[in-house]
């Protein structure tokens, strides 16, 4: 009785390195989301009323199609001893916040923004003791952003893991059983 024909392993070692490498893909993004320590940001101060724009904009949301939200671009100027950076950016609060009261300043009135230059991102904006985005709030929805990449990253490595294993395991022990063969 003639074996059956084992299926080819291509498709399988190719599912596992497709999740593999989506899986540290994430593992990395979740890494580079998650949020600076308060110390570790620069300051940017602004002076009186401030001009600012509200785009609105489009990301994929997958299967469900395209999601949109409105966010703000605000023009700041950071202090820093880096020439590379003291010059004016844009920058963003995180995804789904916003700067409440800056269409409200009075002319003269200070406002302290700490960001994150490297990422564009505004993390807190204070001024006269009133807080206009609390660097809680930001540190809050970067770190629920990076815990969502690591449990789908997570996953995506287990289940490489889980498609790998028959695999690896099947390949060793005909490697075995043909070094016995040939008196190895």
């Amino acid at each position: 009785m003639a074996e059956a024909a084992k299926p080819p392993d291509f498709w399988a070692w190719l599912g596992a390195a497709i999740s593999l490498v989506l899986g540290l893909w994430l593992l990395i993004a979740g890494w580079r989301t998650l949020p600076l320590a308060r110390g570790d940001l620069l300051v940017a101060d602004h002076v009186g009323p401030m001009s600012y724009s509200t785009p609105l904009i489009r990301v994929s949301s997958g299967r469900r199609g395209t999601a949109t939200y409105r966010t703000q671009d605000l023009w700041l100027v950071v202090i820093s001893d880096n020439p590379r950076i003291n010059y004016q950016q844009l920058y963003r609060p995180a995804r789904g916040l916003w700067v409440d009261g800056i269409d409200r300043l009075d002319r003269g009135q200070q406002v302290r923004f700490l960001v994150d230059p490297s990422d564009r991102l505004v993390y807190e904006a204070t001024s006269r003791g009133k807080t206009f985005l609390a660097y809680d709030d930001t540190a809050e929805k970067l770190t629920s952003g990076a815990h969502r990449s690591f449990l789908f990253g997570f996953a995506l490595l287990a289940g490489a893991v889980w498609h790998l294993w028959p695999l690896a395991s099947r390949y060793w022990r005909e490697r075995q059983g043909a070094g016995e063969a040939h008196g190895g």
